[in-house]
């Protein structure tokens, strides 16, 4: 039994979106903390000459969507089944739908015809360049590559007569928001959900949704609708979520935000801390907290949704066997993978501390710089702060804030 019912929905005239809701997954690539949750949306459009499936379910789910694709379609009727992703959330259902819809033709990426292959066995495939155009019934598709969105076979397809753009993981979301935009009730949960989305899954290929976007706009391509594979469709604000990603892409900071992550294994970092934050405060910041310490660990995949608009990043940590504490070095990992299109307009305040030897302030400058990063400051302390360190943060603070 499954925790979601399925949701069977229309969202234009014949197009169909099969969406579940996934509650069990709490670590999305076992990697990124999902408490919200996250959805799988794969959308059905009918014909007169036989129907289309684009993208379908995580294996979990993979024989609940060929039951509601039934309530829908005999499958011996799909035509073809488009794969705009070969990410198992979304191409994990395959086998199951390909042996019922026998008479179906994977279209995809020339990428992605070997990836089925070595993922599920052999099924009939067509490769599509791009740019080429299906006409099926009283139905245009056109195919457009928009590679490392985020692997390298990723398309989207653009339902020209229905102006409606399928982009699989792009302008996609976490949560379990309603199925259409115009039922939204809280903006600022979804665009957070997006924003800590899109940093999670896409962060690392920032320059790709950028050129992806001027490539539709080269296209002439302005869809009324945009259906993703994760979260909402944006069916009456479609310029909504395009307007998200460029803002998220191109690393534009919120005045006055400051995120501090930090990890303190016995207080002394805590305490640094402390008195940052009461400096910033008295500056006029918003300041959004994230703590790792022995009794308290807040979500990673927050703290870098929290960093995609941030206009200060505090990152405080001590030395650890000759090194930086290893929980700080995952962190600052992340951060420089994920957010290092950010490094040129991304201010940085290191707060680090040791007890015999001055090593994790070096180690985390080096790390950032490395990636980009070039206004930093760091205040290294040894054992309890003392009057003579919150001065040195307040000159930090005032350096790069200024």
């Amino acid at each position: 039994m499954h925790a979601s019912r399925p949701i069977i929905r229309e969202v234009v005239r014949d197009l169909y979106v099969l969406r579940i809701d996934d509650h069990e997954t709490k670590f999305f690539e076992s990697l990124w903390e999902i408490p919200e949750g996250i959805s799988y949306n794969a959308y059905l459009l009918k014909t007169g000459e036989g129907a289309v499936l684009f993208d379908g379910w995580k294996k979990t789910y993979a024989d609940l969507l060929v039951e509601e694709l039934e309530k829908l379609v005999d499958l011996r009727d799909i035509k073809y089944v488009v794969v705009h992703h070969m990410e198992p959330d979304h191409s994990g259902s395959i086998p199951a739908v390909m042996t019922r819809a026998t008479n179906a033709v994977l279209l995809g990426h020339p990428l992605a015809g070997k990836m089925i292959s070595n993922f599920y066995g052999a099924y009939k495939f067509k490769p599509v360049s791009d740019g080429e155009e299906l006409k099926i019934g009283e139905h245009s598709l056109r195919f457009i590559h928009a590679p490392w969105l985020h692997w390298p076979e990723t398309i989207f397809t653009h339902i020209v007569n229905l102006n409606v753009l399928l982009t699989c993981d792009a302008f996609g979301s976490y949560s379990l928001p309603p199925v259409f935009d115009s039922e939204v009730e809280d903006w600022n949960q979804l665009d957070f959900a997006i924003r800590k989305y899109y940093v999670n899954v896409i962060g690392k290929y920032s320059q790709n949704v950028l050129k992806a976007v001027e490539k539709l706009k080269s296209l002439q391509v302005s869809p009324s609708i945009i259906a993703p594979s994760h979260g909402a469709i944006f069916r009456d604000k479609s310029a909504h979520i395009l307007d998200k990603y460029i803002e998220i892409a191109r690393g534009v900071p919120k005045e006055n935000k400051a995120v501090v992550a930090y990890v303190s294994m016995y207080g002394f970092i805590e305490q640094m801390i402390d008195a940052t934050v009461s400096l910033l405060r008295e500056k006029g910041f918003n300041v959004k907290i994230y703590r790792f310490t022995d009794n308290h660990r807040d979500n990673v995949s927050d703290l870098l949704g929290d960093l995609s608009d941030a206009g200060l990043m505090v990152i405080g940590g001590g030395t650890y066997e000759a090194g930086v504490q290893p929980l700080l070095g995952y962190i600052l990992h992340l951060i420089a993978s994920k957010l290092g299109y950010r490094a040129g307009n991304l201010p940085v305040l290191v707060l680090t501390s040791y007890g015999w030897g001055p090593v994790a302030g070096k180690m985390v400058l080096e790390e950032l710089k490395n990636k980009g990063f070039t206004r930093i400051e760091n205040v290294e302390a040894t054992g309890q702060v003392r009057r003579e360190y919150v001065e040195k943060i307040r000159q930090a603070i005032e350096k790069l804030t200024s």
